[in-house]
């Protein structure tokens, strides 16, 4: 019995060490995009943005397209008309962006994100409240997250270029670093397991 049952532990992990050997060139491979992408976007941060706006433009434009699909191959009890009136409208946001140059485009990421930010620290701050009334634990990190949230989307709704240009440098930080922790553990392949 002891004798199988390190027959099956030495089974496991030599099936683990396949495993990342077979992920290790994939693994170095992701690292270094990253890294060169994370230089991208620290020396060019607006030109990076500028294309990653307009191929976010274009993804608007092929998901309205889904949208509109999704409805008219929906059985007729249940289609819903917001689906089709969301698929619409991003179509023609995403028209509409095309159109504009890359700034106005870059700008009008920035309000949109910025929007979302502070719907989504609205929320944030409204459930602090019911949290707080259940007494959950960790409900002043919801108010503090929903409080960052609404800064953030101030900043970005009153300097969106400014805000682009520094969200375009924390981008490239961060998949500098990312990929650089990733090709160390492509490296050792050990993938954050433990030995």
């Amino acid at each position: 019995m002891a004798k199988s049952a390190t027959r099956t532990s030495m089974g496991m992990n030599d099936m683990a060490k396949q495993i990342a050997a077979g992920h290790k060139r994939v693994g170095i491979i992701v690292a270094i995009c990253m890294v060169v992408l994370g230089i991208l976007f620290t020396i060019w941060p607006l030109s990076v943005s500028a294309i990653g706006a307009w191929l976010a433009t274009i993804a608007f434009i092929v998901y309205g397209v889904y949208q509109i699909m999704v409805y008219i191959r929906t059985p007729h009890d249940y289609k819903n008309g917001w689906m089709l009136a969301n698929g619409i409208i991003y179509i023609i946001l995403g028209i509409l962006l095309l159109m504009e140059g890359a700034a106005a485009r870059l700008e009008t990421f920035a309000f949109v994100l910025g929007f979302m930010a502070m719907y989504s620290g609205i929320m944030q701050c409204a459930s602090f409240g019911a949290l707080r009334r259940a007494d959950a634990p960790g409900a002043g990190w919801v108010l503090v997250s929903g409080i960052l949230n609404i800064i953030l989307s101030l900043f970005l709704l009153m300097t969106p270029f400014a805000a682009v240009w520094a969200m375009a440098y924390v981008i490239g930080i961060y998949l500098i670093v990312g990929g650089v922790a990733l090709f160390a553990e492509a490296c050792s392949g050990h993938y954050g397991m433990k030995a």
